[in-house]
């Protein structure tokens, strides 16, 4: 575990760019999670255009809806090489089509977040898709606007050859003291086990 720690937003996205750019090879594959606090970066990423691009997980809405992770991609990025969630589709359908979109070897890396209730990716506290070997899965929160919520999942993140998680503010900065320091049930904390995983964590001063 690698944990880099930023006072001047500038440096904290010049950095993730630097790593996101080195860890793809010309051809790789990089599942994106949403948010507020990876948007700077993805604005800045420079252009890929023979890298696959996947999504992390995304709300059961419209992808042209303000929060859709899919729309985030799309505005920011606007990758050449794109498999996301149908969200047109029924939710079962959806997860088997994104399923056989997913690369067949490992992902070169997987950019995440941690939600204030120690979520990664859309997998909640509680959820039985924590404990699932299905590569995606359906899950629901209570705690968020969009309640149904779709899905990569451990076995898939745990797999990936690099793990980046991008925090912001106080409060991030909390939840990643209490999962580095004490046993916890936040499925973030499962993060922390895999052999390459980087933290680029910025807290305005």
């Amino acid at each position: 575990m690698f944990i880099r720690l930023f006072d001047r937003e500038q440096h904290f996205i010049d950095d993730s760019i630097d790593h996101i750019v080195n860890a793809l090879p010309q051809n790789g594959t990089i599942a994106l999670s949403g948010g507020s606090t990876p948007r700077p970066v993805y604005e800045a990423l420079p252009d890929l255009p023979e890298v696959q691009f996947f999504q992390v997980d995304e709300r059961y809405i419209s992808p042209d809806d303000e929060n859709s992770n899919n729309r985030l991609i799309r505005e920011t990025i606007d990758p050449q090489n794109f498999h996301h969630f149908d969200t047109s589709l029924p939710i079962d359908e959806c997860l088997k089509k994104y399923q056989q979109e997913l690369p067949s070897q490992p992902f070169d890396l997987i950019v995440l977040g941690i939600g204030p209730d120690g979520h990664t990716a859309s997998l909640f506290p509680g959820s039985p898709a924590l404990e699932t070997n299905e590569p995606v899965a359906h899950t629901t929160t209570e705690e968020f606007a969009v309640k149904d919520r779709l899905t990569i999942t451990f076995p898939v993140i745990m797999q990936a050859k690099k793990l980046l998680i991008l925090l912001k503010g106080k409060e991030k900065e909390e939840i990643l003291n209490r999962i580095t320091t004490s046993k916890t049930d936040l499925p973030a904390q499962k993060l922390l086990e895999h052999p390459n995983v980087h933290i680029h964590l910025f807290v305005p001063v």
